[in-house]
């Protein structure tokens, strides 16, 4: 079945039980997320003159004869890992595209020198923009080939959430002047 024949299905608006696990433990996060890219030099250059990565590690392109399987790129940003692997570009999900990979910064004043950094590589954000019901602020850019981004930073709770996004222009989630893409 295609994912376009799935239903989409409206929640309940009565209180529902909270589901319970039959896993035998808990995973502890994320190892990897992996994407493809249709330019591994273009996509590596990209994502660490912009985001900061660090390079892992090339497979099966750039001098890695060792590794046998498809071509990619291993970058760290922060404590995260994405995997680039040579492809098509992901069709992007239709408005409001909430499928994204968010990464995180400290601060408010770390997040408004994000916001300087992308302006300067000619990036377009949108942001920030305060989430309704808690702390986060976020921005939200796509990278060359259309993958969504976003940059969350967490505060104390929605009121300071609100301040520190509206006091830089932005706005709320789902409020007046928050225009999804």
């Amino acid at each position: 079945m295609a994912i376009v024949d799935i239903p989409i299905v409206t929640p309940p608006q009565e209180e529902v039980p909270l589901p319970e696990s039959s896993a035998p433990l808990k995973l502890t996060g994320w190892d990897h997320i992996a994407f493809s890219v249709p330019d591994l030099v273009e996509a590596e250059r990209w994502y660490v003159d912009v985001l900061g990565a660090e390079v892992m590690g090339r497979r099966s392109w750039g001098g890695d004869d060792t590794f046998r399987g498809a071509p990619h790129v291993d970058v760290r940003i922060g404590d995260q890992v994405l995997s680039l692997f040579l492809g098509p570009a992901h069709v992007a999900s239709p408005p409001p595209r909430m499928f994204h990979y968010a990464f995180n910064c400290r601060t408010m004043e770390e997040q408004d020198l994000w916001r300087e950094h992308l302006i300067k590589k000619g990036v377009e954000f949108r942001g920030p923009m305060a989430h309704p019901g808690f702390g986060a602020v976020s921005i939200y850019f796509d990278d060359p080939w259309g993958t969504r981004l976003e940059i969350a930073t967490w505060l104390e709770d929605f009121e300071a959430g609100k301040a520190a996004a509206l006091a830089r222009g932005g706005a709320i989630m789902g409020q007046p002047g928050y225009a999804p893409r």
